[in-house]
């Protein structure tokens, strides 16, 4: 009998996680030394600098934390797959691949804010998708938006991901009201993050202000410089799995029904969206865990539509060069 990594179950698919995230937090990173808030009477620092202040005061819960993100967020992601069959057949693919994307490549140094980011991301694309439905859905939506809201406070260079507002109501189609209500859920975030910074003391607008210093501070492309080798091969690799998925996605369009048609449209929005942050000053190694998010649902595709003699030893060296590039890091 042959393994068909493309129809891999539910048991080998969560044991890789499970194994690729306890190899990750054993070997991250040493003591992290929390960045100071600017000495600035009644600053209240946003939920990135608090998360990151814990994993220097306790790394070793930091990193229980950050493996358990790892687990909630990449079965999230195979909830998805497999609640909208995005690929005709059933797999529990994207959740190896989470993990392989997420840990494979760089986790940087701040990863609690990274594997959080990466977190709401995941939440956020998982609600859009049930938002899109026959009548109203403005739960789903309301929590889509909240989670997306979370993320620029959780991580500053994210905030560009905010476009994934527009872009899912376009794409699934939401009516005008359901619009309304997803802007409120999306401004709730920073708007108490402003009033808390009020109430402490400090300017109403200082949370606006750090979010823009954060997204102009650095400079472009200082994330590929400063990648190691195997990294940036890492990212090479998963680049061209994108590339590749995305044509056969796209020379085959009509292959799955409306609705995962839609949800692959919208799940390659987010990747374009994710890719781009690569580019902008304030792009630091944490922003390959947001990348993870999209590539996991969008690269089953190469895998489903590839002969699996082909498929095998492609994911198996992708899972070989994941721990080499976790223990090299």
């Amino acid at each position: 009998m042959k393994l068909d990594i493309a129809r891999q179950p539910l048991v080998p698919a969560f044991l890789t996680l499970f194994v690729l995230a306890v190899t990750t937090m054993c070997c991250a990173g040493g003591h992290l030394q929390p960045a100071g808030s600017g000495g600035v009477p009644g600053e209240v620092p946003l939920a990135g600098e608090l998360l990151r202040q814990f994993q220097a005061a306790c790394p070793v819960w930091a990193r229980i934390a950050a493996g358990f993100m790892i687990l909630f967020t990449g079965m999230c992601i195979g909830r998805i797959a497999i609640r909208y069959n995005l690929y005709t057949i059933g797999t529990c693919l994207p959740i190896p691949l989470y993990a392989i994307a997420a840990c494979g490549i760089s986790i940087g140094e701040n990863y609690l804010t990274g594997f959080a980011a990466s977190m709401l991301l995941a939440l956020a694309a998982k609600n859009y998708c049930r938002a899109f439905c026959n009548g109203y859905g403005f739960d789903a939506i309301f929590r889509a938006s909240l989670y997306l809201g979370l993320l620029p406070v959780v991580y500053a260079p994210g905030t560009p991901l905010l476009l994934i507002l527009p872009l899912a109501v376009l794409i699934f189609r939401r009516t005008f009201r359901e619009a309304v209500v997803a802007l409120t859920g999306l401004l709730l975030p920073i708007a108490a993050a402003c009033y808390v910074s009020w109430g402490a003391g400090g300017d109403f607008t200082g949370p606006l202000v750090a979010l823009g210093e954060s997204m102009t501070a650095g400079l472009p492309l200082r994330i590929f410089t400063e990648m190691p080798f195997p990294a940036l091969m890492m990212l090479g690799a998963f680049a061209l799995l994108d590339l590749t998925a995305l044509l056969f996605f796209l020379t085959d369009l009509y292959a799955t029904g409306t609705k995962p048609r839609f949800v692959l449209f919208f799940n390659i929005g987010i990747l374009v969206l994710v890719w781009a942050l690569l580019f902008s000053p304030a792009a630091t190694p944490e922003i390959f865990t947001l990348i993870a998010v999209p590539s996991a649902l969008l690269i089953p595709v190469f895998f489903v539509r590839i002969h699996r003699n082909i498929a095998l030893p492609v994911y198996m060296l992708l899972l070989a060069a994941t721990f080499a590039t976790i223990l090299l890091q």
